[in-house]
This record gives structure tokens, sequence and C-alpha cells, in this order.
């Protein structure tokens, strides 16, 4: 028998502490007991993002958030810029279709970052666009995109164009891309690093986004950011919230406070090094070798080796779940998740099912050697 290991890049594993925190009995949302609880979570979350003011949370995964994050700021007809280097950077040009807005995307090869030179050249060619919208985190690649630069580049050129950030599978593995001056709107998703079940976003606003929200066309009832700002101030949300998560979302704040900021940004760098070794060794070619993302490790298999069946056998023959490729990499690509509430050993026993699983196919792979490799990363 082995025990049952989720390593995808979402959902992820959930703490038995966050568990239990969510196993209490229901709350009713506009109760004294549950506006508690929604202040802390404002107060975690501001700790946990470097933020000055109160996040906004929706009942909806970060597809949601994302589109909501349009919805609140633009018109039909207004002009955005995307980055698309994958199937999420896509998704900013598919909502786009849906709200009548006009997306000029900047393409990216799978695999590459977008640099700073891409993002000039866009934005000085669509000076009057309302909103640059990018992955940090580009989950169907596995790149890390350098945000941090690019939005610094994208104010110099257009101090008014907002930025938007999909940090649903950076949040909580590396540091904040930017501060309020750069980073307009930011985007946080539940079943990712925050170690949650699947069904809460999380949106945090500058003021020159709140601005442009108050100014801007109610096109949404549910998705009135506006509006969950007002309810906010009396300790509501205006919908029914998904009160369990972030009943679960405080009680996995406290245990990132106990761990500390850098050491978590730490611990999911040297899974990320740990995973990227360990696939090499066995003779498989690794995704964004010039981004990796802390997040989540891809590689293609060696040649002859189907990616999922490869899959298939790790989760029949060891319990460890990995997630396949998106887009152009489906079937092709072999994702592991390794975000949230994973460790070093959940790393060595994925690499050693893969040696495993590999050998048994025929490849000529020694499961030891690359374990050896892992262990390298972890003796350093």
């Amino acid at each position: 028998m082995y025990k049952e290991r989720l390593l995808t890049p979402g959902p992820t594993p959930i703490p038995q502490r966050v568990l239990q925190a969510m196993d209490l009995p229901m709350l009713h949302h506009r109760s004294d007991v549950f506006k508690k609880e929604l202040i802390k979570a404002c107060e975690g979350t501001r700790w946990l993002l470097g933020w000055d003011s109160d996040p906004i949370f929706l009942a909806c995964s970060g597809t949601g958030a994302m589109e909501a994050s349009l919805l609140n700021t633009c018109a039909p007809g207004d002009t955005i810029i995307t980055v698309n280097g994958g199937v999420f950077g896509a998704r900013w040009g598919k909502i786009a279709e849906r709200l009548q807005l006009q997306a000029k995307e900047i393409e990216v090869s799978w695999g590459s970052p977008v640099t700073v030179e891409q993002a000039q050249q866009a934005v000085l060619a669509n000076p009057h666009a309302k909103a640059f919208c990018i992955q940090h985190s580009e989950t169907s690649t596995t790149v890390l995109h350098p945000v941090a630069e690019v939005l610094c580049a994208v104010k110099a050129a257009a101090p008014k164009m907002l930025t938007i950030v999909d940090g649903i599978s950076s949040c909580a593995t590396t540091p904040f891309p930017g501060n309020p001056s750069t980073v307009d709107m930011y985007i946080a998703g539940s079943q990712k690093a925050l170690m949650l079940p699947p069904g809460l976003s999380i949106m945090v606003l500058s003021q020159l986004a709140w601005d442009s929200v108050e100014a801007g066309p109610k096109r949404s009832l549910y998705f009135d950011l506006a509006g969950e700002r007002k309810s906010l101030k009396g300790g509501e949300t205006s919908w029914t919230p998904a009160s369990t998560i972030i009943v679960g979302l405080n009680a996995a704040i406290d245990m990132f406070k106990a761990e500390g900021l850098e050491p978590i940004y730490r611990r999911h760098e040297l899974l990320s090094r740990m995973a990227r070794r360990g696939v090499r060794a066995l003779g498989c070619e690794v995704l964004a070798p010039d981004a990796p993302c802390p997040s989540v490790t891809g590689f293609v298999p060696p040649p002859s080796i189907d990616a999922d069946a490869l899959r298939s056998a790790v989760r029949s023959r060891f319990g460890i779940r990995l997630a396949g490729g998106q887009g152009k990499f489906k079937g092709k690509v072999i994702r592991i998740g390794h975000m949230g509430y994973v460790d070093p050993f959940d790393v060595t026993a994925t690499i050693s099912a893969l040696g495993l699983s590999l050998k048994s196919m025929g490849a000529p792979v020694q499961a030891g050697d690359a374990l050896a490799e892992c262990l390298k990363e972890l003796d350093a």
C-alpha cells in the first residue's frame, strides 16, 4: 500500500491543522463570529501580501477574479495588453473577447518568459490601453515571468495604465512582484500555495485601480468590486461567501507566520531545484530552464516514453498524482506541483517513483542516481 500524494499545480494538499479549522460547526456568514474571522482574514492577507488596504474575497475560482478585474475597470471597446505565453496567458484574451474588449497580445514562446523590451514595445504601440495583464507564474509552461521588472517598465511608459497580475500560482511561493505603485490589481487563489480547497479568490487593488472601479461601468451584479468594498466596511461580504474556506485561510496564515515568509520562499526554491535536478538525472528535458517557477516543475519524458502513460504508472504503482500538459503541451509534458503543504521528501518520493516507473517502461535510467542528485540539493 502507498499513501496518496497530491503533487499537482492545484488543487494541492491541505494540512491537518487547516482541515480541523474548517471542520468546526458551520458559521452563519452574517454572524458576529464570522465577522471576526473575516476581519482576521483581511489582516492576515495584508500581512501575507505586504498590502496596506483590505483585500476583496470572491467565492469563485481564479478565472472569476480575472474576469472581475476587467469587468470592473474596462468598457466595451477598450483596449488591453496581455502577455500570452501559455494557457492562462491566453485566457485574458478569451475573457476580453466575451467582454467586447480589444486584446493586443504579446506572444511569448511557450517555456520562455516575457522580456521587458517586449512589454515596452507593446505599451508604446498602444499607449492608451486601459490595462496591462500578465501572469506571474504561467502554470501551463512552468515559467516565472519577471513581473516586477516588466511592470516598472510599463508604469514608466504609461503611468495611468492599470497593471493586473494573476498571482494565483505564485502567491506564497515567491515574493510579491512589486508594490501599489507598480501593481494595481493582484489576484490569488485558494487551491494553490494557500493550502485550501478550491472556491475562494482574493484580490487587492491600488488606489488607481479603485479610482477606475468607482468611475467605471457597473457591468456585473455579483462581481461588483465597489459593492464588495462597501460591504466589507460593515464586516460582511455582498453575497454568501466561501465562509468555511475563509476560516481555513486564517489557519493557513497562522502557519505561514510560524514559518516566516522568507523561509517559505526559500523552501519553494529548494523544492524547485530538487525537482529539476532529479528529472534531469532521469534523462528528461526540463521546461523553462531560464525562468523556472518555484511552484511547479514541468518536463518532457525521455524519447519513446509516453507522458500520460508515465503519469498513469506513477499514480497506479505509487499513489502519486502528477499533472499532464495543457494546450499544445497536452500529452507531451508532465508537471510536478510542489507548492504549499509540500516538503523535500514529497519531491524525493516523486523522483523515486518516476525513476522506477521509467525503468519498468524500458528507459535506461537509475532511480537511485536521480534520488542522489535530489539529495545533493537538500544536503547543500
